[in-house]
């Protein structure tokens, strides 16, 4: 799952971070202090579950939550606030659940329990599961799904997180293009849609070395490779969805909805999901 957590209280924000990572090590948690960094994230219509406090400064959650229904209108909205008085109007934003600040784990818990929306959330089960059938060792491997939202994992099977939103998205996109060499030019114009500046090149050279670093981090060094002008992915260190199906994973085309990487716009037009698009 990808939750999302926003607070302008930043002990309750952190509160909130800290028991979502224990009751889901293996889903995605994202934070805003502020609703209007929240408005300017591009990954709004991947949400799955969302914790909102109501009191947002100009703003309110309840408002915040009726843009977010709009651009995911199954994201389960889970309401989190200190005063009652709020109760009636929050149900214009049809909200999953209601809790009461100070909450405690076990009611965080019931409301992951009974979302109004369930989520399927097997990923990496299905790429573990399908291992064992291809006969060949993925050890060492870095494991990510593709199929609905991007998501990459570590070692133990959590979810990886970045230290750049840009460099998971370049990781992606490197995966999209499956080995093919790409440069500071590509990039600019794919994933910031702009013109290679000066500027450009020097927040495109953030990213990568942020990517790098990230990866190595996590026991991934050589993933990506990074060779005179160009970038490119190593695709026999990757395990993920998109190419065990276009080699013929029955199990994995069966489970393909259609939706790939839906949080990128230029993954809309990909060659490579085409491949296994009917």
């Amino acid at each position: 799952m990808r939750i999302i957590v926003i607070d302008d209280e930043r002990p309750a924000l952190e509160m909130m971070v800290e028991t979502l990572e224990k009751l889901c090590p293996n889903d995605e948690i994202i934070s805003f202090n502020e609703a209007r960094d929240f408005l300017n994230y591009d990954g709004k219509p991947s949400i799955d579950v969302a914790f909102m406090d109501i009191e947002l400064g100009r703003m309110t959650g309840i408002e915040l939550a009726i843009k977010l229904k709009k651009m995911a209108p199954s994201c389960n909205i889970i309401f989190v606030t200190s005063y009652s008085k709020y109760g009636a109007d929050s149900f214009k934003a049809r909200p999953s659940g209601y809790i009461t600040k100070p909450y405690t784990e076990a009611e965080v818990k019931r409301e992951l329990d009974n979302l109004r929306y369930p989520v399927e959330r097997t990923p990496f089960n299905t790429l573990e599961n399908t291992s064992s059938k291809t006969g060949v060792d993925d050890s060492g491997k870095l494991k990510c799904s593709t199929f609905g939202n991007f998501t990459v994992y570590k070692k133990d099977g959590s979810v990886m997180k970045f230290t750049r939103t840009k460099s998971k998205e370049l990781l992606a996109y490197l995966i999209d293009c499956a080995g093919f060499p790409i440069t500071s030019k590509d990039i600019a114009q794919d994933i910031y849609e702009a013109d290679l500046d000066k500027q450009m090149s020097k927040n495109i050279s953030k990213i990568i070395i942020g990517l790098m670093d990230d990866l190595k981090r996590e026991g991934y060094d050589g993933v990506v490779i990074k060779q005179n002008r160009e970038i490119y992915i190593n695709k026999d260190k990757i395990k993920c969805d998109i190419y065990e199906a276009i080699n013929g994973n029955v199990e994995l085309l069966n489970s393909f909805a259609g939706e790939y990487m839906i949080e990128y716009s230029w993954a809309e037009i990909s060659d490579t999901v085409s491949k296994i698009r009917k």
